[in-house]
C-alpha cells in the first residue's frame, strides 16, 4: 500500500480488508500521520466496518481530534526512552511535540528497550513515573529490542539485561498501573525470547 496515495490508497486498503475480513489491522510507519488526510476518510469507515485498528505513531503531527470519537481506534505513540535519549534520536518528534500533539486523547505510549537503558539506575522507574503522570496515556507497553540475526550493536539486550528487566517491570507494575504488562506475560515473553 506504500505505492497508493489519496483515493487510491483509501480504496486498495478497504479492497485488502474486505478480502481478507481481519480482526485487527495494525497501521505502521515510515509515519502514518504523513497520509492524515486518507487516514481521515480511513479510519472511520474501519470503525464502521468493526475492525479494531492500532496505529502506531511518532506523534510529530497533530492528531486529529475527530479520532478520539473512534471506539475501535488504539493509538501507540512510540518513544525511545527519557526525553534527552528520545529527542536526539527522534527529532522533530520531540517530547514537547509529542505532548502536544496528543492532546485530547487517550494513547498507548510503547518504548522498546534497548541495552543502553539498561546501564543507567532508575531508567525505567524514570520513563514510568514521567508517561503516568500524563492524563492522556492509558497504557504503557515495553518490547525488547531484538536485532536481526548475527547483529552486533549496543542496543543490543544480553541475557542478564532481559532478567532485569523482567524483574524491573515486574516491580515497577505495581507502582505504574499504567504499565501494561502483567506478570505472566512478562514472564512467558522472556521465556520465549531468551
Amino acid at each position: 500500500m506504500s505505492d497508493f496515495q489519496g483515493e487510491d490508497l483509501i480504496a486498495g486498503v478497504l479492497e485488502l480488508v474486505d478480502r481478507i475480513r481481519p480482526l485487527h489491522l495494525s497501521i505502521v510507519g515510515g509515519e502514518p500521520l504523513v497520509r492524515y488526510r486518507e487516514l481521515g476518510v480511513l479510519l472511520p469507515k474501519l470503525n464502521e466496518m468493526g475492525i479494531e485498528v492500532q496505529l502506531v505513531t511518532s506523534a510529530v503531527r497533530p492528531i486529529p481530534l475527530a479520532w478520539r470519537d473512534l471506539p475501535n481506534l488504539h493509538l501507540v505513540v512510540s518513544i525511545d526512552g527519557l526525553r534527552a535519549e528520545h529527542d536526539k534520536r527522534r527529532s522533530p518528534a520531540t517530547y514537547e511535540r509529542i505532548l502536544k500533539n496528543i492532546t485530547g486523547h487517550r494513547i498507548i505510549v510503547h518504548c522498546t528497550i534497548t541495552g543502553q537503558q539498561t546501564r543507567r539506575p532508575n531508567y525505567f522507574e524514570e520513563f514510568a513515573q514521567f508517561w503516568s503522570q500524563c492524563e492522556e496515556v492509558r497504557k504503557i507497553w515495553f518490547s525488547l529490542f531484538t536485532p536481526q540475526q548475527g547483529q552486533q550493536s549496543e542496543e543490543r539486550l544480553a541475557p542478564a539485561d532481559r532478567l532485569h528487566i523482567v524483574n524491573e517491570l515486574g516491580r515497577l507494575r505495581t507502582s505504574f498501573p499504567k504499565i501494561d504488562s502483567p506478570p505472566l506475560r512478562i514472564r512467558s515473553k522472556f521465556e520465549f525470547r531468551l
